[in-house]
């Protein structure tokens, strides 16, 4: 969170029928989100795992292509679920993030956090 700006614009875009999905703005806007993502990963007992497999920036703009996998907690329950996207973030004069946008596969998200 001390990398956010305070006016950070947060954007999930996905389903609007999963409260996870969508646009969260400000710090507030982003404790938010974690907290129904940590929700909805609880209630469904999986893991989130999240490995940055590349990385490109110029200037102020970073994307991150990232791999994240949802895992049971209870052993020899199913396979696990990966989603493969792309973080994009902005970043002002003080390299605090202004806006991150993730896209990753939503057909996966919306499966195993609905």
């Amino acid at each position: 969170m001390d990398d956010l700006d305070p006016s950070v614009v947060f954007c999930i875009p996905g389903s609007n029928t999963n409260p996870i999905f969508g646009k969260f703005t400000g710090i507030e806007g982003v404790e938010k989100f974690f907290g129904l993502l940590i929700g909805k990963l609880s209630q469904k007992n999986l893991t989130q795992t999240i490995k940055v497999i590349n990385c490109l920036a110029e200037g102020k703009q970073v994307v991150a292509f990232v791999e994240e996998v949802f895992s049971s907690k209870e052993p020899n329950l199913s396979e696990p679920n990966i989603s493969q996207g792309a973080w994009l973030f902005e970043l002002n004069d003080e390299s605090k993030i202004t806006s991150l946008y993730c896209y990753d596969n939503t057909e996966v998200t919306s499966k195993v956090l609905a």
